[in-house]
């Protein structure tokens, strides 16, 4: 798999006069005279819908707690002030300010993210009363291969760009483990650059199609963007739960006919399983790598090839946690039903935890995130990052190392982990040093890791 660049959007500050001319209506010819109008209004349309996205983000991965100004753009979506934009422009964000078309700057909140999709929704601070142009929203199933589209954005900071090209692919499937398995993306030639992300894809009618978000390095003309009906999707979920909401079965798929790794299994019917974690419900249930998946819920799941695969995780996902659902698989050509009972995806909580006085910073282990760690232990919290230099560091801590008690006292999560490091440091503030018992693979070690001094000691 090649390797992505995530791509934040600097956002379009641009306002388009009224008296663009409107395109011929679909389906009608059109002359190469017309092209520049029928551009023109689809400008006219989108523009006032664009808003600059200013967050500033708290990143804890080097060990200690840092506020980073990132740039990106959002899409306002409703009258109301909601704007779509990436998760990776909103995510951790600390505060978030907005400049709208007008150059009028305001606040903005996160409402909710979702990392397997990239997306997240935020909420404009608008005045009582105060309503705002939204984008018109197309559908995913209008998009076709050499439709002409445009990329709206600021590549590398050059604000009101639009680059234009054509659907290069309207189904291509990147599917990544659970970072890029449910959706397939449009693909573009029209430029897409660091910049262009969080930005909409727009037809020639001015309707959005899809959210710019990744480009390939090393490489051009090869963009992709969310279409727009996931869009919608996420979205509303966003809107009402804050979150999506999923379940956690413990399946990986694969399709019928695999051209990527040369697979070709007999038949039209259904999906096959093609591994199973351990512990996980499916397991648990009594399916099997190489199972055929017939049918979850009473719906079929016909995946044939991998662009189909999108839609049958999203009905496992879908399923409620804790409350058994009927699979129908076939195994050795004879079919059975089985019930399985779906957990909660873990992979929604993204806090973390500084301990500033041992330099260091720790997150709660998930099976989304950090599966390896995950199939050594189910929960617990693990070492995001090392200060170096910092107590933490010369005491041998590394990324990765599973946390299992502070000063003998076993550490749960990341409430446990707060109130350890209180007793620790806040408690006993003479303590030179605190005893911390770590996993590292399948080894167990304790580390004496020297505790600074707090502000009020050295003052």
């Amino acid at each position: 798999m090649r390797s992505w660049s995530k791509v934040a959007v600097v956002g379009v500050l641009v306002a388009v006069g009224a008296g663009a001319a409107t395109p011929p209506a679909r389906g009608e010819g059109r002359s190469p005279l017309d092209f520049e109008a029928v551009i023109e209004h689809a400008k006219a349309k989108v523009f006032p819908a664009l808003v600059f996205v200013r967050p500033v983000q708290e990143d804890l991965s080097a060990g200690e707690k840092r506020r980073i100004e990132v740039f990106g753009s959002g899409v306002i979506v409703s009258a109301d002030g909601y704007v779509v934009t990436n998760h990776h422009v909103a995510e951790n964000a600390r505060e978030i300010r907005c400049v709208l078309a007008d150059r009028r700057q305001v606040e903005a909140a996160v409402v909710g993210l979702d990392e397997p999709t990239d997306l997240a929704l935020l909420k404009l601070t608008l005045a009582p009363g105060e309503t705002l142009a939204p984008a018109e929203l197309g559908a995913s199933t209008s998009v076709a291969e050499g439709q002409f589209v445009m990329a709206l954005g600021a590549p590398y900071g050059f604000e009101r760009s639009i680059s234009l090209g054509i659907v290069s692919n309207a189904r291509r499937n990147l599917g990544d483990g659970d970072r890029r398995a449910y959706n397939n993306w449009i693909q573009t030639d029209a430029a897409i650059n660091p910049g262009n992300s969080g930005g909409p894809l727009v037809d020639t009618h001015g309707t959005v199609i899809g959210i710019n978000t990744l480009g390939v390095q090393m490489a051009s003309s090869l963009g992709f963007a969310i279409p727009i009906d996931i869009v919608r999707r996420v979205v509303d979920r966003l809107r009402t739960d804050g979150r999506v909401l999923r379940s956690w079965s413990g399946l990986t798929l694969r399709p019928l006919v695999d051209y990527a790794q040369g697979t070709v299994f007999d038949g039209e019917k259904g999906v096959i399983v093609d591994d199973v974690a351990p512990a996980s419900p499916a397991e648990r249930a009594g399916l099997q790598k190489g199972d055929r998946l017939l049918e979850v819920a009473g719906r079929e799941t016909n995946g044939r090839y991998r662009e189909d695969l999108p839609e049958i995780l999203w009905t496992l996902a879908d399923l409620p946690d804790g409350r058994p659902a009927v699979l129908v698989v076939e195994r050795a050509g004879a079919p059975r039903r089985v019930s399985i009972v779906p957990e909660l995806c873990d992979g929604c909580d993204v806090s973390g935890f500084e301990a500033p006085r041992w330099g260091a910073t720790f997150q709660a282990i998930s099976r989304d995130r950090v599966p390896d760690l995950a199939f050594l232990r189910r929960s617990g919290v693990y070492v995001l990052g090392v200060k170096f230099p910092g107590p933490a560091a010369e005491a041998g801590l590394r990324e990765g190392d599973i946390l299992l008690s502070v000063d003998r006292v076993a550490v749960a999560d990341l409430s446990a982990l707060a109130a350890a490091y209180e007793r620790a440091c806040v408690a006993d503030p003479g303590k030179p040093s605190v005893l911390l018992e770590v996993q590292r693979d399948a080894r167990r070690t304790f580390l004496a890791v020297d505790v600074l001094p707090s502000a009020a000691e050295e003052r």
